[in-house]
């Protein structure tokens, strides 16, 4: 498995709990390239709020430097 397949099996899951998903757009030797789309907006009046694509993206990033240091990220929004 690779670093950015590991990346989607771990965060895709969190991505795709308010209807988000997370996609693979291309890795190199030293980029991972990702699209992010986010999912509804939640209104946390039941105390649960969707994941800030900031947030998200901080997430990854501390993964990645654990994982892969020397591994670049770049996340995209889609619609």
């Amino acid at each position: 498995m690779t670093i950015a397949q590991d990346i989607l099996a771990s965060f895709g899951r969190i991505a795709s709990a308010d209807g988000g998903a997370l996609a693979l757009l291309d890795e190199s030797a030293s980029t991972i390239r990702l699209a992010y789309k986010p999912g509804a907006v939640a209104d946390c009046a039941d105390g649960v709020c969707a994941l800030p694509h900031a947030e998200l993206e901080a997430m990854i990033r501390d993964w990645l430097a654990r994982k892969a240091p020397d591994m670049g990220l770049e996340i995209e929004l889609s619609a």
